[in-house]
C-alpha cells in the first residue's frame, strides 16, 4: 500500500525519488509505466512534470496523436497498477488481466503490446487516471466485502452458527 507521512498524507517519495533519477536518462520514443498502488493523478500530476522538466533532451510527454516527426522529441507515459489476488494460488498471475492507461492512445497502445506479452488479457482504459481510479475501486471492493464478512462473522458467532458453513454453502 502507498505508505503514509506524519500528517497520514501519502508519501510519494518513492515514486518521486525514482522518477527524479529516471529522468535524465529518458530517450526518444522510450515509454515510462508507473507501475504503484496510489492515488488517481499521480501519474500526470506528480510523475509527468519532474519527467519533462528534468529530462537533459528537453522532450516532451505524448499527449496527441503521434507523427514520426514529434516521436523524435517525445517519450511515452502510461500507468497499469499492480494487480494481484493475495492468498489465492489458483490463479496464475499471468492470467489475471492487466489494466493499462496511457497518456494517449499510442502510450496505451505500447503499454498493452509490453503486457500483453506477459499477461494473457489486457484491459486498455482511457488515461492514466482511469487505471488508477480502477486500482482505487479494487482496494475498496475488498476492503468493504472483508470487513462485510467480518461483521457476518460476529453475528454467526453470536447466533451459534458456523460461519464457514455458511461461506461454503453460498
Amino acid at each position: 500500500p502507498t505508505p503514509l507521512n506524519e500528517y497520514h498524507e501519502p508519501d510519494l517519495s518513492f515514486i518521486t525519488d525514482t522518477t527524479h533519477a529516471l529522468a535524465p536518462h529518458i530517450q526518444p520514443g522510450q515509454l515510462v509505466i508507473l507501475e504503484s498502488t496510489t492515488y488517481p493523478g499521480t501519474t500526470e500530476e506528480v510523475m509527468l512534470p519532474i519527467l519533462e522538466k528534468e529530462n537533459k533532451r528537453g522532450l516532451k510527454a505524448a499527449r496527441g496523436a503521434s507523427s514520426s516527426a514529434s516521436v523524435q522529441k517525445e517519450f511515452f507515459v502510461a500507468f497499469s497498477p499492480e494487480r494481484e489476488d493475495p492468498g489465492n494460488t489458483t490463479v496464475a498471475r499471468r492470467d489475471i488481466p492487466k489494466v493499462v492507461g496511457g497518456l494517449n492512445p499510442h502510450a496505451a497502445e505500447l503499454a498493452g503490446a509490453l503486457y500483453g506479452s506477459i499477461f494473457h488479457r489486457t484491459v486498455p482504459v482511457s488515461s492514466p487516471a482511469a487505471a488508477e481510479m480502477t486500482k482505487l475501486l479494487e482496494n475498496i471492493y475488498r476492503c468493504v466485502n472483508i470487513a462485510l464478512v467480518n461483521e457476518l462473522k460476529m453475528l454467526c458467532l453470536r447466533m451459534g452458527i458456523d460461519i464457514w458453513e455458511v461461506i461454503e454453502a453460498a
